[in-house]
């Protein structure tokens, strides 16, 4: 167990880099038809390659998955990064909270299996997941099924505490009312409170796949997990309990915290989670 403190890097020493991998835009079909897109990196073949899952109804051009992609192809990693279909085939724009949301967490899953059998068939046998705020619940709940074995970390940024916008007690009053229109088999569309989302608009069946995440599925996965695991958290980071790094780290959970930054380590901080992740990538870190 460890829980460590990072601060702001003042400066930077130039030094020469080898010319980075080259962006691919790339498209694949699912089984179901959907076009799901992504970017791609291709890096060295010596290091592990690195899939970031955005944030929910994000996509991966969000500014703090954007950038990171471009420091680890700088360092020399294969990054991929996909962005969700959320039911949209070659999704390009976040989604509203207020649109129709018919996609669940098994639809996400099976996408972000299919990225990673894509990065085998490209020839990576080594890769770690990152996800950031709720991608890294989507990453907890892939471990938690089986993940392929070529997975070998993960890191986990601005985990999110999901019993901080809504006390646990609301928050099962509501699952108990999804699944009560579940039971009866109402299909009809629901308003809920969800995450950062004041008016979440979905079928029950499907908002309850995300709802039914608490505080403690999310320490049992963490302490499941067969995979190393590290959390990376802002250390002014407002959208999580103030007990929350500790309540991690108390449960065996390596925790890394960035003083000063906020849920999405933007501005300077961007450089200090690099340096943070690059860390948990490095050779020691994945355990190569």
């Amino acid at each position: 167990m460890r829980r460590t403190f990072i601060t702001t890097i003042l400066g930077w020493i130039l030094v020469s880099h080898p010319a980075v991998a080259q962006e691919q835009r790339i498209e694949a079909r699912l089984p179901s038809g959907m076009i799901v897109t992504a970017a791609y990196y291709g890096g060295k073949p010596s290091q592990p390659a690195v899939v970031i899952l955005h944030g929910f109804l994000q996509t991966r051009d969000f500014p703090t998955v954007a950038n990171l992609a471009d420091a680890l192809a700088e360092a020399g990693y294969p990054v991929l990064t996909p962005t969700l279909s959320l039911g949209i085939s070659r999704r390009a724009r976040s989604l509203p909270c207020e649109a129709v949301h018919t996609h669940t967490m098994d639809q996400d899953l099976a996408e972000l299996a299919f990225w990673t059998q894509w990065l085998k068939n490209k020839g990576h046998k080594n890769i770690a997941l990152i996800g950031h705020s709720f991608g890294s619940l989507q990453i907890l709940e892939y471990l938690a099924r089986k993940p392929d074995p070529a997975v070998r970390r993960a890191l986990l940024l601005s985990l999110t505490d999901v019993e901080l916008t809504q006390a646990a007690a609301m928050r099962e009053k509501t699952v108990r009312m999804l699944r009560e229109r579940i039971a009866r088999g109402d299909r009809s569309l629901v308003e809920t409170e969800f995450g950062h989302c004041r008016k979440y608009v979905s079928p029950a069946a499907a908002v309850l796949s995300y709802a039914a995440i608490t505080r403690g599925s999310i320490l049992r996965a963490l302490s499941k997990a067969t995979v190393p695991v590290e959390v990376i958290m802002g250390g002014k980071d407002d959208r999580m309990g103030r007990d929350w790094p500790d309540t991690l780290a108390a449960q065996g959970v390596s925790v890394s915290v960035i003083a000063g930054a906020n849920h999405f380590f933007d501005n300077q901080y961007e450089f200090d989670l690099s340096d943070a992740v690059l860390q948990g990538l490095s050779d020691r870190g994945a355990g190569r």
